[in-house]
């Protein structure tokens, strides 16, 4: 059934085909998919514009040739398999050429051709379309597509079992292999849910551009639980046999067979063609694109597939080897570092857009081209159709209404450099298009989608203050003459605009409207002061000078092109502050004199001033939007209001702007911070508040449960596990933190603490400690800006009442790994450090503390130390020891380990006594108390004191359990004397 229906007469003047065409048609027509246009043959026959690419791998040759050119290589007397890659980026017509191969080779050649899209998961082409394809020509089952059915089923419905066997096999297959691998029963079940999580992407549709294995070099190194292998393997080695092992795992537990494997059994079965393979996307599985390379690449006469492959360089990459590129055909669609194609340029842009306009005005033959030789030459309306009747449009633009050329043109050329490719240049028509369409807009030119996009066509400002809708007229439908913009009148009537109450700078006469141009700094208009000459005649030198050139009369001295971008930039004031899209230069401008001057007042986007917490502000962005912008401001954005700055600010402003982009040194901080410091300080603050409200204390960052806690208690809970960290022998309290804040000395992994955390911690887990103290100095420099009552000191009754409210576990263990996900890594300490790692580290500390006190509390050394160690007279040890070195029978190794006893004071077994009472009364506390118990116990075993008292070896000579080592000691002595 026709997707047009019999037209009715059209309102508003727009043109009778838009009653006539429905929105499913249109958007067909302009898909950003060209597979989607290419299911409708006519459809794409009449919009495809003939193409051209680059002839090799590289680019940079620009050698090109033609689509036709590329078809031609494709042979039935070939022998072996024959591949053609068209390699590019997004929207630069890798699928455009994939359906236009295709068409032909399927409708003109009639080959056997199996396209699979972009959609087409790695599952899906070898259960689904290929199954599909071979019985279709051939009217059976393709032999073993039931096993790969099971296979995409299983994943599907239960991809945790399909992991768990894969894990399992893979690590027994790799043992086999000989190689060293270690697993704990934690990490194979993280392996485990790695594995289904990549599995699942095995039957995901619409990936782009994303290979999918299992184990890549990468995710081995930052994934700890992946690396399971002992000794010395480079990651490569290792990653490659882990993915290998679980590709084996899951083939040989299936029995399915490799994709090359299925293409070969599938190829053999055609002996009077070659069957047609397209790829329109080459993203699929790393391991099996390598297959299927080394399957192309081969050179065996009985294989006789022809691919086309289609795909980012990123996706072909596997393709490059010295063999594919003595075999394979290789084509580029866009120019180096550039979104660009040869065959769109500003000069055929019109006519690339032409046929897709044209289209919906094709279907009672109302537009035909003359399309010899790749023009579009528009043929008469034939009677009786729709634009033979209307009879409103010129022939200029009547199959392109409700643009005209210049529009078209003048959108190209307003997409930057690097994204004129054809997808872009079609998705903005469309959207234009599709607003008209839908009555968003009454006059296309007023379309949002083109504020972004530069024009330089500038009107007078009494224009865009009273007919505003005509200075978007001017700049997209008008052709420029010299002073002013020249518009079609029936494009004003056609849209309906208002031709009375005009300002005096639009003239509208019966065919045309002539709309004034931007006015700025002109010569006298009467001319030469010397010889009369018209104002035509002047000419402006490089150095801004302006001389008659009839008589060289001397008009106006030069001026430096800084002045001249100063003295532009101010004209253009009052029209930014209406409409700062139409002035990108003066907008650009005033944005980076107010970023610059934000930047100044917040030191540097600091979010404490002088202190290292600051957001990371790209270079490219500013802090604000206006109010009236279309877009809303982000969570790193605050509204700032024009209207807040008299007019003669701003001229002072983008003079400012003009100077820190042309010349930094000679703009004037000082002058401008007198001028609109005010207004700019409110909203430096209000700014840094946004960061704080969207980014540290938000319902969705940090903390799980809605947890009532802020950033300042993260700070200080995480302060006061350092601190612990850095010294557990001491209770954490308000006074002991303040003490701690006070010192001179760095917060460290206390020494003996970090031996023993190495014995009880998880090898994996240890880390985190370290990572934790290499922000030591930012949090304490943070937690003194916010709890401090002086520079050297914190309020020490505020952090009380805070510990009292939540202790430090408490709100750590309210931290959530989704919520710290959620800020962004640009809140930073320093280069390097941002909040979020931090977070995540903490989040472990208190994870792997939570094991310490599960298996680290030892009470036996704690015992041993309050029992034995506590009491002992070291000054008495002492003269013990002097005493038995005088005897020549005392054992030698008892002796040694005497004198290093001897080395130790009362002081320290004084201190070694207070830390085992200090975890044994906290170790039936909270729970960290019970953390502190664990860490003083731990830093008691590994204590040197302690090691060395029981080191000494009693057994033997005589000695007993005593009440102290002090009376082992002397029973040791009495055995000598004696």
């Amino acid at each position: 059934m026709s997707s047009y229906a019999t037209p009715v007469e059209s309102e508003n003047g727009r043109c009778p085909h838009f009653d006539a065409v429905d929105e499913k048609t249109l958007r067909r027509l302009f898909s950003k998919v060209a597979a989607v246009r290419s299911e409708d043959y006519d459809l794409f026959s009449f919009t495809h514009r003939p193409m051209e690419v680059y002839d090799g791998s590289d680019p940079r040759t620009e050698r090109t040739v033609s689509e036709d050119h590329v078809y031609r290589q494709f042979s039935e007397e070939r022998e072996g398999n024959f591949v053609v890659v068209i390699e590019g980026v997004v929207g630069t017509g890798k699928s455009e050429l994939c359906a236009y191969l295709s068409h032909r080779l399927e409708t003109e050649d009639d080959r056997p051709t199996l396209h699979i899209d972009k959609n087409d998961d790695l599952m899906t082409i070898l259960s689904d379309r290929i199954p599909e394809f071979y019985e279709e020509h051939f009217g059976e089952e393709l032999p073993g597509a039931s096993e790969f059915k099971n296979l995409k089923s299983d994943i599907e419905h239960n991809p945790q079992t399909v992991a768990n066997n894969a894990t399992s096999g893979a690590i027994l297959n790799l043992r086999r292999l000989d190689y060293e691998v270690e697993t704990t029963a934690d990490q194979e079940n993280e392996i485990r849910d790695y594995v289904a999580d990549k599995l699942v992407q095995l039957v995901q549709r619409g990936e782009y551009d994303r290979k999918v294995q299992f184990v890549g070099e990468k995710e081995f190194e930052q994934n700890d639980y992946l690396q399971i292998f002992e000794g010395d393997i480079q990651s490569s080695e290792a990653a490659s046999a882990f993915d290998a092992e679980l590709w084996r795992e899951i083939r040989d537990r299936y029995d399915t067979a490799s994709l090359d494997q299925v293409l070969e059994r599938v190829g053999e079965r055609f002996e009077d063609t070659r069957p047609v393979l397209v790829f329109e996307d080459f993203s699929i599985a790393a391991m099996e694109a390598k297959k299927l390379r080394n399957y192309m690449e081969r050179d065996k006469t009985s294989d006789n597939w022809d691919f086309i492959i289609a795909g980012t360089h990123d996706s072909t990459e596997v393709l490059h080897t010295q063999t594919a590129g003595d075999r394979f055909e290789f084509y580029q669609t866009n120019t180096p570092n550039s979104n660009s194609v040869p065959f769109l340029t500003e000069q055929t842009a019109v006519d690339f857009v032409r046929p897709y306009l044209g289209y919906i005005k094709n279907h009672d033959e109302s537009v035909r081209y003359d399309r010899d030789d790749d023009s579009f030459d528009l043929k008469p309306a034939p009677a009786g159709s729709i634009c033979a009747e209307c009879g409103f449009c010129d022939e200029s633009f009547r199959d392109l209404f409700p643009f005209n050329e210049p529009f078209l043109r003048r959108i190209y050329t307003g997409l930057e450099e690097d994204q004129q490719s054809p997808r872009e240049l079609i998705m903005v028509v469309f959207e234009v298009l599709r607003d008209f369409y839908d009555g968003i807009i009454e006059v296309p030119s007023s379309a949002d989608v083109l504020k972004p996009l530069r024009n330089t066509v500038s009107v007078a400002d009494a224009v865009y203050d009273e007919a505003e809708e005509y200075a978007d007229l001017a700049k997209w439908y008008g052709v420029e003459e010299d002073t002013v913009v020249v518009i079609d009148r029936k494009f004003v009537d056609a849209f309906g605009l208002p031709v009375d109450g005009l300002p005096d700078e639009i003239e509208v006469g019966s065919q045309e409207v002539r709309v004034n141009k931007t006015g700025g700094t002109n010569p006298p208009p009467e001319g030469c002061p010397n010889c009369h000459a018209p104002v035509s005649k002047f000419i402006t030198e490089s150095d801004g000078t302006i001389k008659c050139g009839e008589c060289s009369e001397i008009i106006s001295r030069g001026r430096s092109s800084l002045e001249i971008k100063i003295e532009k930039a101010k004209q253009e004031v009052d029209s930014w502050l209406e409409k700062p899209q139409k002035y990108p230069d003066t907008n650009m401008y005033i944005r980076r004199g107010l970023r610059d001057l934000l930047k100044d007042l917040t030191d540097d986007f600091r979010l404490y001033e002088g202190q290292p917490l600051r957001y990371n502000l790209s270079s490219e962005k500013a802090p604000f939007v206006y109010p009236d912008s279309n877009d809303a401001p982000q969570w790193d954005q605050i509204l700032l209001d024009r209207e807040d700055f008299q007019r003669s600010d701003l001229r002072q402003l983008v003079e400012f702007g003009v100077r820190r982009v042309e010349k930094p040194r000679s703009a004037n901080y000082e002058k401008m911070r007198e001028r609109i410091g005010t207004q700019l300080t409110g909203y430096a603050n209000r700014w840094r508040q946004r960061i704080f409200e969207t980014q540290l204390d938000n319902e969705n960052v940090l903390y799980k449960q809605h947890a009532q806690l802020d950033f300042s208690d993260f700070l200080l809970a995480s302060y006061a596990t350092l601190v612990l960290l850095d010294n557990p022998t001491k209770p954490v309290t308000a006074e002991r933190l303040n003490e701690r804040y006070q010192s001179d000395e760095s917060l460290s992994l206390d020494p003996d603490l970090k031996k023993a955390l190495k014995g009880v911690a998880d090898k994996a887990d240890y880390p985190h400690f370290s990572n934790a103290m290499d922000d030591a100095a930012y949090v304490e420099s943070l937690v003194g800006e916010v709890f401090g009552v002086s520079a050297s000191a914190l309020d020490v009754p505020k952090v009380r009442r805070r510990l009292d409210r939540n202790s430090p576990y408490k709100v750590l263990q309210m931290l959530g790994r989704g919520y710290i996900q959620n800020i962004e890594a640009r809140v930073r300490f320093e280069t390097g450090h941002n909040v979020k790692d931090f977070a995540d580290t903490m989040y472990d500390v208190r994870k792997v503390l939570d094991e310490v006190v599960k298996r680290g509390y030892d009470d036996e050394t704690v015992d041993y130390v309050t029992s034995t160690v506590e009491g002992t007279d070291m000054d008495r040890v002492a003269e013990i020891y002097d005493s038995l070195r005088t005897y020549d029978g005392v054992d030698a190794e008892f002796r040694e380990a005497l004198g290093k006893v001897c080395r130790h004071s009362n002081e320290d077994v004084v201190a070694a006594g207070e830390t085992a009472r200090l975890a044994h009364e906290l170790s039936s506390g909270d729970k960290f108390d019970r953390i502190t118990a664990a860490l003083a116990s731990q830093k008691l075993s590994n204590l040197k004191v302690v090691t060395r008292f029981r080191g000494v070896p009693f057994a033997g000579k005589g000695g007993s359990s005593g009440d102290s080592i002090g009376g082992l000691f002397q029973e040791v002595s009495s055995h000598y004397v004696e």
